[in-house]
């Protein structure tokens, strides 16, 4: 059953199981199970004994154990911000400078922008910044995950950071495979950016969205619920990250922006350098050479113990806690992160199901030979994305996708030069599309977590927006194997189509709301 058709059973349940009954936690284990009933025969015992080694060993991985430390520390951090009235204090200077709903949405798409050299970092940072401004504006929670994801993974991979490095090397790795020799992978890199199509609109859609209001769709539900009923969250919802019922309420006598803005700045500074000194410390002469060795999750969880440090210093330096209401907010930080972490093990244990049942192998052998180039790109987007999407993985899509992507394109066309661009163009948006969409994916987690949201909320909210600029990405891809057109002209097509195409949607979504609002009263 490996590397065939059953093989897309484990994530099919998970995923399928998390829509309907929007449980992720059950879903996931029971996806889990699914592949441990594949594995051994349908013996129940020894699927329920690989299970619990899958979930044991993703624990036990070095780089998921520090992210995991990562997010139980941020919690402390987060929870400092919180009782020493940081967030009360960012609220009300919100209220002086940042007036309208507009101007928060539009500030929290420029700040991810802004915060481009780690995914995580950028979901942290952004969503801890502006998540009481967008309690404060009535905007709800799916909207704030929405832009969280949507300008994490996508602006990182344009962008200096971990991404980059490591994209470097899966060019590296398709062109050793195609036996590429006379092209550079940096170059090629920067070849590839007006190729990754499905990031470049997904970016632009982001920015549309925050300042036009043009949603659609279920978050244009969740917002008409927002604005309407004062709900930033559904009833029943069960957010990720709910600090204000975890923490109780903050210390209101001395409400300092400091206790706000210093730890963030700290989790910023303590993170950067740590990309630096283990990038440094591993080899390389050059910035992106250091990226490319630095440790992400040792750099990210200095940042975190940075931020949770400052805030014992601010504690106790100005006096706002003793010794044991310290520490005992150090715990409780813990505690905010519990349901989070569950998901991300159980994520990261139904992808390495995913690998023991050969995935990939299956999706990638579905392409048939003979295969005309016109429709690669496009075929290279969808299996990526499908790959991706049943992985939750954008990073272990690209390492199994480039290295078969860059040949297949050269061994059709002979042109060294477009088949390393385009097909790692096109792997990078499909991979990232995909991960965009999953339940299962730690980043699709990390936006739910830090925009204090449901978890399925913001997957449901945000699919039918990825799934809109990915259509119109499948279309240019189809466009230019069919006549070769230039990106020049190929990305301001596909942008108007973005913007025209997304105020059809809405108006269509508006007609039929206001009808279902009338049909209820």
């Amino acid at each position: 059953m490996v590397g065939t058709f059953w093989s897309v059973l484990p994530p099919l349940v998970a995923i399928v199981l998390s829509f309907v009954t929007k449980n992720v936690i059950l879903s996931l284990f029971l996806g889990i199970l699914t592949g441990g009933l594949l594995l051994n025969n349908f013996n129940p015992f020894s699927a329920v004994v690989y299970s619990l080694e899958k979930i044991a060993g993703s624990v036990a991985d070095e780089w998921n154990a520090k992210l995991l430390l990562f997010n139980l520390i941020m919690g402390a951090g987060i929870a400092f911000i919180w009782r020493l009235g940081g967030s009360k204090a960012l609220a009300d200077w919100a209220r002086t400078k940042i007036k309208t709903k507009r101007s928060a949405t539009v500030w929290a798409w420029l700040l991810g922008v802004i915060v481009f050299f780690n995914d995580y970092v950028n979901a942290a940072i952004v969503g801890n910044v502006t998540r009481d401004i967008f309690e404060e504006h009535k905007i709800s929670r799916e909207k704030l995950s929405y832009i969280l994801d949507s300008t994490s993974a996508p602006v990182a991979t344009f962008f200096i950071s971990d991404w980059i490095a490591y994209q470097l090397g899966m060019i590296q790795k398709g062109m050793e495979s195609a036996n590429i020799k006379d092209i550079s992978p940096l170059p090629a890199f920067f070849g590839s950016i007006p190729f990754n199509l499905y990031c470049l609109f997904t970016v632009v859609f982001v920015g549309i969205i925050a300042f036009t209001f043009w949603d659609f769709g279920p978050m244009l539900k969740a917002e008409f619920r927002a604005q309407r009923e004062g709900k930033t969250k559904r009833d029943g919802a069960l957010p990720l990250l709910d600090v204000g019922f975890e923490l109780g309420k903050p210390i209101e006598k001395r409400p300092m922006i400091i206790t706000f803005v210093l730890p963030i700045l700290a989790l910023i500074g303590v993170t950067i350098w740590g990309f630096y000194y283990t990038g440094a410390k591993a080899g390389g002469d050059t910035l992106i050479e250091k990226l490319g060795n630095a440790d992400a999750a040792t750099a990210l969880l200095w940042g975190a113990f940075a931020m949770m440090f400052t805030g014992i210093v601010l504690a106790l330096g100005f006096k706002l806690m003793d010794i044991s209401e310290t520490f005992k907010t150090v715990v409780d930080g813990f505690k905010l992160m519990l349901l989070a972490c569950t998901i991300l093990v159980l994520a990261w244990s139904i992808g390495s199901v995913t690998k023991d049942v050969d995935l990939s192998g299956f999706v990638v052998s579905s392409i048939k030979e003979g295969t005309s180039f016109a429709l690669v790109p496009g075929i290279i987007f969808v299996v990526g994305a499908l790959i991706s999407f049943a992985t939750g993985t954008s990073w272990g899509t690209m390492a199994i996708l480039t290295p078969i992507a860059i040949p297949i394109a050269y061994k059709l066309t002979g042109d060294a030069w477009l088949s390393v661009t385009v097909m790692s163009g096109a792997v990078f948006a499909g991979s990232i599309f995909g991960d965009h969409c999953s339940p299962i994916s730690d980043t699709t987690v990390l936006s739910s977590i830090f925009a204090s949201c449901d978890h399925m909320d913001h997957v449901n909210t945000q699919l039918p927006y990825a799934v809109f600029t990915a259509l119109i990405a499948f279309l240019m891809y189809i466009i230019y194997g069919f006549f070769k057109i230039s990106p020049l002209v190929l990305i301001p097509i596909g942008l108007v189509l973005v913007v025209v195409l997304a105020r059809i949607l809405h108006l269509n979504s508006l007609k039929k709301l206001s009808q279902d609002f009338r049909v209820q009263r």
